[in-house]
């Protein structure tokens, strides 16, 4: 799942913020849809607001909110299949975003046949209200410098003396959370209980019977956390409104319908992935900035400076604004990065800047810079990812350094606590009770599905781990089909380049065909260190039965450009 601080969104938004009441509307029937110009540059776009109950499950309550959503029309109106609702995960990402920037390219390559639909989930971006938590995005850049973007100050070497430091680091982060709870509350009252994925799937179901009808099944493509919105969609609904869905980056539903996302069961791949970045690049030659090291002595040296600046860290003085480099740091830029191995060499770099002394790298990739200008601007919703966590699960039980601990020295000495911040439900009080909580069960007897779901993973994901495919191809039976990319790194299939795995998604996509086993091996054909262009890659389609070049092309430019 991609963290919402990771991702880089233009901040298109309207400024106004939404209190608990002024925000809301009475009911209203969506029997069309207004669409208008989206406005920025995007002339081929059309762009419009859908409104929705904010609360599915009371039909007293008056109250609705406005869903931003964003379609590329399909070009192929003569062999139009339909709407695709695309969701990138976070969770809390713009989908209205990724369809503004790669929608041309997907469309291309579904052959012009689909609408593409884009949508900012509700508490998200340019949907109202949305979760904001600060008055200004300055107040929030310096929310973040203040708690150290929520990361821990961890050695590689843990000691008894690191785990009780470690306990205390995490009463102090639990502290700034529980503060920020309240500043949320304050600002939009319980709008935060209602943004969970239950919700979300019934907001997309609605936006479908707006856009198409009451009777056209929902085609739908949902990534990271993306894919735990898509088997909601497919137990709340009834199957005759499942159309074709394609859920990439599993995440275990039944574990995050119980619990906040926990680094022991998140952060499996994460040694195996910082292992393979390591081998790759001593055998990648000058591609790879850590020259003349081998795979051991990365992850020796990796481990050392791990530790100085745990015991010792580093004053940061050419960024405009003081900083401090320590262990925390250092573990969030190899996190990013383990989400493609397209950002190996920028990590490549950063080590090798930290191992000569110079920390500046590795801060400006996770402290946001500040400027005076962004108080003129609104807060960027990034705690609504966190809120629609807890909104799903059922447990509030308080994460410790022993859990944190565990995931260490099971997972990853260095990586092991990753996305903890994640799994702090129990400092976000003002969130429960939940009023979007899916509470069924997971699973569909066997022929429930005209069409299988399509689920794909890498083998090594840093937080959507395979295993959480393997159990949910199970929980599916013949309802679903997955890909596994053999030897893929990064989060998601769509962080590599596979020939095979593209093959097959246009495939289900345009034609509804399944592969024929349940669970199919593809390789991956963009390999770590190795340049990687479109050119080269489309002189290599030989082979391979897709639909046009140009549409393989199109896919490929979307995967270049790291979705």
């Amino acid at each position: 799942m991609r963290l919402i601080n990771v991702l880089s969104f233009p901040l298109l938004f309207s400024s106004t913020v939404f209190g608990s009441a002024s925000a809301f509307n009475a009911r209203a029937d969506n029997s069309t849809v207004q669409w208008g110009s989206c406005g920025g540059g995007h002339d081929s776009f059309q762009c419009a607001n859908i409104s929705v109950p904010l609360d599915y499950h009371n039909a007293s309550d008056p109250r609705t909110i406005n869903i931003y959503i964003t379609r590329l029309p399909a070009t192929n109106t003569t062999n139009k299949l339909g709407s695709l609702f695309i969701n990138p995960g976070g969770p809390g990402a713009s989908g209205s975003d990724v369809v503004f920037e790669f929608g041309q390219n997907i469309t291309t390559f579904l052959m012009g046949q689909y609408d593409i639909i884009g949508f900012d989930p509700r508490g998200v971006k340019r949907s109202e209200p949305y979760i904001s938590c600060f008055d200004n995005l300055l107040d929030e850049d310096l929310f973040s410098h203040m708690t150290r973007g929520l990361t821990l100050n961890i050695p590689s070497n843990i000691t008894d003396e690191v785990v009780g430091d470690l306990d205390r680091q995490l009463t102090s982060i639990r502290g700034q959370v529980t503060s920020l709870s309240a500043q949320c509350y304050a600002r939009v009252g319980d709008f935060m209980s209602f943004i969970g994925s239950e919700a979300v799937a019934r907001d997309i179901d609605t936006m479908s019977k707006a856009i198409d009808g009451p009777d056209v099944p929902i085609n739908y493509y949902g990534l990271s956390y993306g894919s735990a919105l898509g088997q909601r969609l497919v137990q709340i609904l009834p199957p005759s409104r499942i159309g074709r869905v394609v859920i990439d980056a599993i995440v275990n539903p039944v574990l995050t319908s119980k619990y906040a996302f926990s680094p022991l069961n998140t952060s499996v791949s994460t040694g195996d992935i910082l292992q393979g970045f390591a081998d790759n690049c001593a055998s990648a030659g000058d591609a790879c900035a850590l020259l003349n090291m081998t795979s051991t002595d990365i992850i020796s040296k990796i481990n050392s400076t791990l530790d100085s600046l745990y015991y010792n860290p580093v004053h940061v003085t050419d960024l405009g604004y003081p900083a401090v480099a320590d262990a925390g740091i250092l573990r969030e830029v190899m996190f990013r990065a383990l989400y493609s191995v397209q950002t190996w060499p920028m990590l490549a770099e950063v080590l090798a800047a930290a191992f000569a002394g110079n920390y500046t790298p590795a801060v400006s990739r996770v402290l946001p810079s500040l400027s005076a200008t962004s108080a003129m601007q609104p807060d960027d919703s990034s705690y609504a990812g966190t809120l629609i966590v807890c909104n799903d699960a059922l447990s509030t039980a308080q994460q410790t350094a022993a859990d944190l601990m565990l995931s260490l020295r099971q997972n990853s000495p260095q990586l092991g606590e990753s996305a903890f911040s994640l799994g702090l439900c129990g400092d976000w009080p003002d969130v429960y009770p939940s009023h979007s909580r899916y509470n069924g069960t997971f699973g569909l007897p066997d022929h429930t599905l005209k069409t299988p779901i399509l689920m794909m993973s890498n083998t090594y994901d840093p937080i959507t781990p395979l295993v959480n495919a393997i159990n949910s191809l199970e929980l599916y039976g013949n309802n679903a089909r997955l890909i596994q990319q053999a030897d893929g790194y990064g989060h998601g299939a769509i962080s590599a380049v596979s020939f095979c795995t593209l093959q097959l998604l246009q495939s289900y996509l345009l034609y509804g065909e399944v592969p024929e086993t349940k669970h199919t091996i593809c390789q991956v054909d963009q390999k770590p260190f190795v340049p990687f262009s479109v050119s080269s890659a489309t002189n290599s389609t030989q082979g391979y039965n897709l639909a046009s070049r140009e549409a393989y092309t199109a896919m490929l430019m979307v995967l270049e450009t790291n979705l």
